[in-house]
């Protein structure tokens, strides 16, 4: 059993006995008759989804499903009092409002109940969590600390075992320590370092955010640093300052169901037609494959098949095509105006190279002569290419005249990376459809 399935399983018990408790809470809150002794007709199952998910919203709100490595159950005690107690009132209010039933006395003992029930479980789950954290070197993760202010942080780490930390003695300043094989075999799970050496340490921290390792910036007590993404370790404040949505599992998930289904669509109901008919108009004009295969960088820099249809003559050169490049054929200049030649890509979204919105991957040899002119320009290997990207739906794409051209490519693609949603993947396959119809001076 990994400790991954592990902390899942404890969290959906503690959902499922949550919804148990938001359940019988509006029942009793609703009806004068026991519940097992008769069922309220009046309680429909829209009433009932109701409260539950009003239950799970105010639960997310508390972050009575959150449990921060340091945090003490009496936190957690507090996140949920407060949160059964708005969730209690709103109940009451509800009933009077809706259904003219008084509140009674009998009321604030179910809370207590219910209260007592769901600290008695929590604070098993919770308790079992911190012993295997402390006990079993299996549920441990792996950490190292960066810089010289590191000894408080190591301190509280070795003093406090519960918190599941293996502190690894190695030297990230060694360029070779920060390789994909390093990481992989010491299953490296975040890095901790003081805010004053970020600075000195930007280029390592960028090495390791590309493998999407955790940075954990900690200040003094007293320090001035905001963030919204902090725990305590004693009274030591560490923020999650190198955080973005994608390195959350629950939001991967999110965007690889989207992308296969997403893919799917495309593949079966578009390109199902299209392949065969543009493939015979590439190969009626001129001599080649109808698809052009080229390796790209993609998540963690690794290489990948790239799929296009080909739209230049076989045997052209790794230049960016130019406008009236003599490159192009004919059909190739349709397809690439309309962006019809990215929809193999699609493939390459449902294979889990790609996905339908990220960065866009560039070729090699670009790769290459951008991240030594360009800033951070490696933070955007840090989640999956997309055939489109929110700098491609404002303009930024096609040939790169200037280094602006390409900086701005890239704040995009890091705000995005800072940024990401689900909504904000909709509205960027939007505005590249629309972008398609409307037509772009650099589509060529």
């Amino acid at each position: 059993m990994s400790k991954r399935f592990t902390y899942t399983f404890f969290t959906l018990a503690t959902v499922f006995l949550d919804i148990g408790s938001a359940v019988f809470l509006a029942y009793k809150l609703n009806s004068d008759i026991a519940l097992l002794l008769h069922i309220n007709e009046d309680l429909s199952l829209i009433r009932v989804l109701a409260f539950v998910f009003i239950w799970l919203v105010a639960g997310g709100y508390f972050s009575i499903y959150v449990l921060k490595r340091a945090d003490r159950f009496l936190r957690l005690a507090l996140r949920l009092s407060s949160h059964l107690i708005t969730f209690f009132i709103f109940t009451e209010v509800f009933s009077v409002a809706f259904f003219s039933r008084s509140p009674k006395i009998e009321d604030v003992h179910l809370l207590g109940l219910i209260l007592i029930t769901q600290l008695t479980y929590r604070f098993f789950f919770f308790s079992l969590i911190r012993a295997l954290r402390a006990k079993n070197q299996f549920f441990k993760d792996r950490v190292v600390l960066l810089g010289d202010n590191t000894q408080g942080i190591a301190s509280f780490i070795q003093n406090n075992p519960q918190i599941g930390y293996d502190i690894l003695d190695v030297d990230l300043e060694e360029e070779i320590n920060i390789s994909n094989d390093f990481l992989k075999r010491q299953k490296l799970s975040a890095v901790f370092m003081h805010q004053k050496d970020t600075n000195m340490y930007k280029t390592i921290l960028e090495k390791i955010a590309l493998h999407q390792v955790q940075i954990r910036i900690f200040t003094s007590h007293d320090d001035v640093f905001k963030s919204n993404q902090v725990d305590y370790f004693g009274f030591i404040p560490i923020y999650k300052t190198q955080f973005f949505p994608l390195l959350k599992r629950a939001n991967k998930y999110i965007k690889r169901v989207f992308d296969i289904a997403f893919s799917l669509f495309v593949i079966l109901f578009i390109l199902s037609w299209m392949f065969p008919l543009v493939g015979l108009l590439i190969k009626l004009e001129s001599k080649g494959p109808v698809l052009f295969v080229q390796n790209r960088n993609g998540l963690g820099n690794e290489l990948f098949r790239c799929f296009k249809f080909r739209s230049m003559t076989t045997n052209s050169n790794n230049e960016q095509a130019t406008k009236d490049d003599m490159r192009i054929t004919r059909i190739g200049k349709i397809i690439r105006k309309t962006s019809i030649d990215e929809f193999p890509q699609f493939f390459n979204v449902l294979k889990g190279d790609m996905s339908v919105v990220g960065p866009r991957p560039h070729m090699e040899i670009h790769n290459i002569n951008h991240e030594k002119h360009v800033e951070s320009f490696q933070l955007r290997h840090t989640v999956k290419p997309g055939i489109t990207g929110m700098a491609q739906s404002t303009g930024f794409r096609g040939e790169i005249r200037e280094d602006l051209d390409i900086i701005n490519r890239i704040k995009y693609d890091i705000f995005y990376i800072r940024h990401w949603s689900f909504a904000l993947d909709i509205k960027i396959i939007i505005r590249t459809a629309l972008n398609i119809f409307r037509g772009e001076d650099k589509a060529y």
